[in-house]
């Protein structure tokens, strides 16, 4: 409830929080467009996390249309912020863009 409360005033923490929460059904039915919905607004406010999250999100279409191209930008902005998993996260999506090339 309290991150909720913190997500609904614009903390970008609990937003990733509550998103993470839709994700893994923590406390919550997992709702995967709530889940992206959720990282979307962190994201959006640069939160390390929520950028690599959503990343993934995009990669596997969880909550939504799949955007190779998208999880491509969100990795990219995570690793700049400093987000370390998503270096790995990011040779992932490359080995999986080359064997359909």
């Amino acid at each position: 409830a309290a991150f909720e409360i913190g997500a609904e005033a614009g903390d970008a923490a609990c937003q990733a929080q509550v998103g993470r929460g839709y994700f893994k059904g923590q406390g919550v039915a997992v709702d995967f467009k709530l889940a992206r919905a959720w990282h979307e607004k962190a994201a959006a406010q640069d939160y390390p996390d929520a950028s690599g999250g959503l990343g993934t999100m995009y990669f596997t279409g969880d909550g939504g249309t799949p955007s190779w191209r998208r999880a491509r930008e969100l990795y990219k902005k995570a690793i700049e912020l400093g987000l370390s998993q998503a270096v790995e996260n990011m040779q992932t999506l490359t080995e999986d863009i080359q064997k359909v090339s």
